[in-house]
């Protein structure tokens, strides 16, 4: 499945404008084309086969017309009294007969243009007494070469009848045959009356509008006569004939149009044919031209298309290509100023601003990397001399106890508390409740200088025991209030802690009574040894909690107030959960 769609919708832009121009320009163009000449072709065989009905319907009604006419003149012919005596003469000889019988005609108005009858009908009159045949044909027709025909001794004895007649012009007539009886209701003779119905559609033919082929066809199948003779056509106007109640007598193979109509009173077909490609041969061409053009165009666009997808996918590649070198060069290199045009160029350009972001990123953090391994490493060394003092401070311990001097082994349990909290130095965040032992060990260190005249408050709700607090944050503040606000009082001083919550928020205050901020900064300091102070602090609430961490102080004429606030972070020990 994957891979039919990677062919129908490929992955590289190349290829996509091609499917694109496919899908979207050639289909369609050539789908609407192919529509429209079917389209054309389909109507033009409507319009064909519409113009061929009509012909085909005045033929009918002109062949009908015909043969009513016909049959009327037969009977003016069978009545009159003077053509009867003729045959019954004696005493005239042929010539004289013919004579009469040709005047009699014209008498009639039967021939030349005052007859309501075609030009194409002749007759014949069969003298049975004096066995003569009396015609309008150019040639005479002999006596004993009709009677012989197998057509005649059928029509004797009927009113009328149709066949051949055969003589020295040998043509396919509809022939009407009537008898005339003397008074003794004998055979005397017969009339003849022959439509040329061949010449006569020749004649029609130069009248149409639509010049085709005409057949006759019998009630069999079989054809009676044939304006061009074509014996494939012959073949397909038996096909016509029997799917012309399926089709209403319209039909083509792809060469021949025809179309049908049947004579009911002469049990015939006249079938036309239409020959396509002389009137389809023109839109064949334009068609083949039209197609001609189109694959040119075609060629055209799609070369223009490659060319064009080419000009926009080279520089693409040339740029993926650098931007493989570069990051195998580990970003030391830049893309050229000049790669490409439009937005290939500001891609590229965007693209070197990217690369001297990242070179400075990876700068910046090759020096963080050298700096937190500098830092490591005086940690390192940071907690060698605690822990040398650790030992140290357990010595004098135990020596002060050998001695019995409780308050220097206190201060050297409170300050070894302080030293070993230092030495570990894998957390940064301590619970509350760890960080205020460490607060009043270092109370107890300072209020032996003090004489213990510093009291230490604690205000906090027992559900913040667990809370996570920077480690060291309250000392350095206390020892700030130790330092520099009581060293110059003469009174007891007072130092409250508070720890309280607000919203998702903690908040630590240190607050005490002593001189206050500007007061102590006019005193010459007393320590001069950089120790955890307040900048110290305040950097690490920088890089814990980013812009969460706050420090502030706030100080009156009298006493001075440090805040801290940073996010609320609750973690009980396992053995302290619900």
């Amino acid at each position: 499945m994957k891979r039919w769609v990677s062919v129908w919708f490929p992955q590289k832009i190349k290829y996509q404008f091609f499917v694109s121009f496919l899908f979207f320009i050639l289909l369609p163009a050539a789908t609407f084309v192919m529509y429209y000449f079917r389209e054309l072709e389909t109507t033009l065989k409507e319009q064909i086969n519409s113009q061929s009905a009509a012909q085909l319907g005045y033929v009918k009604e002109s062949m009908e017309n015909i043969r009513v006419s016909l049959f009327r003149e037969s009977l003016v012919l069978s009545n009159d009294k003077e053509l009867l005596a003729a045959l019954r003469d004696d005493l005239r000889n042929s010539e004289t007969r013919q004579l009469f019988v040709t005047d009699r005609l014209r008498e009639k108005r039967l021939l030349e243009g005052d007859s309501p009858l075609p030009t194409h009908v002749y007759y014949s009159l069969i003298d049975h007494r004096h066995q003569e045949v009396n015609t309008t044909f150019g040639s005479k027709i002999n006596y004993s070469d009709l009677t012989s025909e197998d057509w005649w001794k059928k029509s004797v004895g009927f009113e009328k009848q149709y066949n051949q007649i055969s003589g020295k012009r040998l043509r396919d007539m509809y022939t009407l045959t009537v008898d005339m009886l003397g008074p003794d209701e004998s055979l005397d003779g017969q009339i003849l009356i022959s439509f040329d119905y061949m010449e006569w559609l020749n004649a029609m033919y130069r009248f149409f509008t639509i010049r085709q082929d005409y057949f006759i066809m019998d009630q069999t199948g079989a054809i009676i006569t044939k304006r061009n003779p074509n014996e494939l056509i012959s073949e397909l106007a038996a096909e016509v004939v029997r799917r012309q109640s399926a089709t209403g007598g319209f039909w083509t193979d792809g060469q021949e149009l025809m179309s049908a109509v049947y004579l009911p009173s002469y049990h015939w077909y006249v079938i036309n044919s239409f020959p396509l490609h002389t009137f389809f041969g023109d839109i064949d061409q334009v068609k083949h031209r039209l197609v001609v053009i189109l694959g040119t165009f075609v060629f055209l666009f799609i070369l223009i298309t490659f060319i064009i997808s080419h000009r926009i996918t080279r520089p693409l590649r040339l740029l993926q290509h650098h931007m493989s070198i570069i990051v195998k060069n580990e970003f030391r290199s830049s893309l050229p100023e000049k790669l490409g045009t439009g937005e290939v160029r500001e891609l590229g350009t965007t693209f070197n601003r990217m690369i001297s972001d990242i070179r400075s990123l990876i700068q910046k953090l090759k020096v963080e990397e050298r700096e937190k391994e500098a830092s490591r490493f005086q940690m390192l060394l940071a907690q060698m001399n605690p822990h040398f003092l650790l030992n140290t401070l357990n010595a004098i311990k135990w020596t002060a106890l050998g001695r019995k001097d409780s308050e220097i082994a206190e201060i050297c349990v409170c300050l070894g508390e302080l030293l070993e909290s230092s030495l570990n130095g894998q957390n940064d965040l301590i619970h509350l409740d760890e960080e205020l032992t460490l607060v009043k060990a270092y109370v107890r260190i300072q209020n032996f200088r003090f004489d213990g005249y510093v009291h230490v408050r604690y205000e906090y709700d027992e559900s913040l025991r667990f809370a996570l607090v920077p480690k060291l944050s309250l000392q350095p503040l206390v020892e700030n209030s130790f330092y520099h606000g009581f060293t110059q009082m003469q009174k007891e001083g007072c130092i409250t802690i508070r720890v309280l919550k607000e919203h998702q928020s903690l908040i630590m205050e240190v607050e005490d009574n002593g001189i206050g901020m500007e007061a102590s900064a006019n005193h010459q300091p007393l320590r001069k040894s950089k120790g955890i102070g307040i900048n110290n602090l305040r950097e690490r609430l920088q890089l814990l909690f980013k812009s969460d961490g706050q420090l502030e102080a706030v100080s009156s004429g009298q006493g001075t107030l440090i805040l801290l606030k940073f996010p609320l972070l609750i973690s009980e020990p396992y053995g302290k959960e619900g």
